[in-house]
């Protein structure tokens, strides 16, 4: 099975933040979010996991500390906006 691909573009205490790369043979991050928030809890432990979709918005991957549970939109600043 294909999976998401993604980048890791920072890491907080409290918030780990990545990017799909889009890729168009594979499933995006929005559509493998199980397996994307699976693989951030293992990597990162119970950090809110904030991504950036394949259109450029900014969400969440909500989760139980266990388990993907859904979305949320993510408004506040993000380390594009720290940078500049």
């Amino acid at each position: 099975m294909k999976r998401a691909s993604y980048t890791e573009l920072a890491v907080t205490p409290g918030m780990v933040f990545i990017v799909d790369r889009c890729r168009p043979d594979l499933p995006s991050v929005t559509n493998d979010a199980e397996r994307v928030v699976e693989q951030c809890l293992a990597a990162y432990g119970e950090r809110r996991i904030i991504y950036r979709d394949s259109e450029g918005e900014w969400g969440e991957l909500l989760h139980t500390g266990i388990q993907f549970r859904g979305f949320a939109p993510y408004t506040d600043r993000t380390p594009d906006e720290e940078a500049a």
